[in-house]
């Protein structure tokens, strides 16, 4: 029976020591459709360099792959094993350059490490050296996957797919909302100017109709049952604040309560998590920024005056001294992305999408 779908294609990107997992990855994705596209209302269409590049003279091999299948593609499987591949002079290698030019463009990008065996006279030591380099930069700025047989990479492609194709068509939803909300916009003032309302008149109206007087709170309270007691056995409420407590009465002061706390409000949580994700970003930025003055790597001029005036920005939010000392040591690094996982999954995040 038909259905109306979207389609999203999936560049598999790889050195050349991972034809099988390259197959298996495309088995995946046909499986995945087989298994989920009606449910999910989505089909995913394998993009492949080999199944998709066209031939072309006079310009550089990954330039034209590229131009014909990295800038098509959706989203991204990048694999890799013993090697890191051949530099293409933009990037150390193909993969690392298709990978990085999908991060540019906000497109998710799922990078894999294989840990099967292999016999060591195989092994090339500066390819194997390489990708040592790229997986220890991988592991500072980002969440990668691992496998260690051609059966445990498909089941976890196949759950990990599944959880990007959601993340994508809960972002075009907003995005959706957004054009909806830019047209109801243009048709308020569009009415506005007929009916010769001037900006002070709407935000006069605004201030003393719509503007909330009581400070705003937690985004969320759950109704509290009568008769409603703690852990500890002790009334239950809420602060002004929006968060949850138990009153517990004071040994030392007559009639007086402490008030225990049971869960903060949605606000200070979503605050906290805007920080953390902030501060795991910006650390990101200075790690590139040290890459490229170093000539490791190169960016779009445009793309890094962006960078810098969001650095920026974050610098004036949090305090620049705040933000460069927000952690000491690696343990510091690990506590930070802990705890916006953490705060991520109470606020309805899988564990599987935590990609801090």
């Amino acid at each position: 029976m038909p259905f109306q779908s979207d389609t999203y294609r999936v560049l598999i990107a790889s050195p050349s020591d991972l034809a099988e997992e390259r197959q298996a990855a495309t088995d995946v994705i046909n499986e995945w459709n087989a298994l989920h596209a009606a449910a999910e209302q989505t089909v995913l269409l394998p993009l492949k360099w080999e199944t998709h590049a066209l031939p072309q003279t006079g310009v550089r091999p990954q330039g034209a792959i590229n131009e014909h299948v990295v800038s098509e593609a959706d989203m991204l499987i990048g694999m890799f094993w013993t090697k890191l591949g051949t530099n293409t002079g933009v990037a150390p290698s193909g993969t690392v350059e298709e990978i990085d030019q999908l991060v540019g463009a906000g497109k998710p990008a799922m990078l894999y490490f294989s840990s099967r065996p292999i016999d060591p006279n195989k092994i090339d030591l500066d390819q194997h050296a390489a990708l040592r380099l790229f997986k220890e930069e991988t592991y500072r700025t980002a969440i990668a996957g691992r496998f260690s047989s051609l059966e445990e990479l498909k089941s976890t492609l196949m759950r990990d797919l599944t959880q990007q194709v959601r993340r994508l068509k809960t972002s075009r939803r907003r995005r959706g909302n957004r054009i909806d909300e830019t047209e109801r916009l243009v048709e308020m003032m569009v009415s506005f100017r007929k009916a010769k309302i001037t900006p002070a008149d709407f935000h006069q109206f605004k201030d003393e109709l719509l503007t909330p007087k009581k400070p705003r709170t937690a985004l969320f309270n759950a109704p509290l049952k009568p008769g409603q007691v703690g852990p500890n056995g002790h009334p239950v409420g809420y602060t002004k604040q929006g968060d949850l407590v138990e009153y517990i009465p004071e040994e030392d002061t007559p009639n007086g309560l402490w008030e225990l706390m049971l869960r903060r409000n949605d606000n200070d949580i979503h605050k906290a998590i805007e920080e953390y994700a902030t501060v795991i970003w910006y650390d990101r930025k200075l790690v590139l920024l040290e890459r490229l003055e170093e000539g490791k790597e190169g960016i779009d001029p445009g793309i890094r005056t962006g960078m810098l005036a969001a650095m920026a920005a974050a610098e004036r939010k949090y305090g620049k001294r705040k933000i460069r000392k927000y952690y000491e040591d690696d343990f510091g690094w690990g506590m930070l992305n802990g705890k916006l996982s953490a705060l991520r999954w109470v606020m309805g995040d899988d564990w599987d999408m935590l990609d801090t």
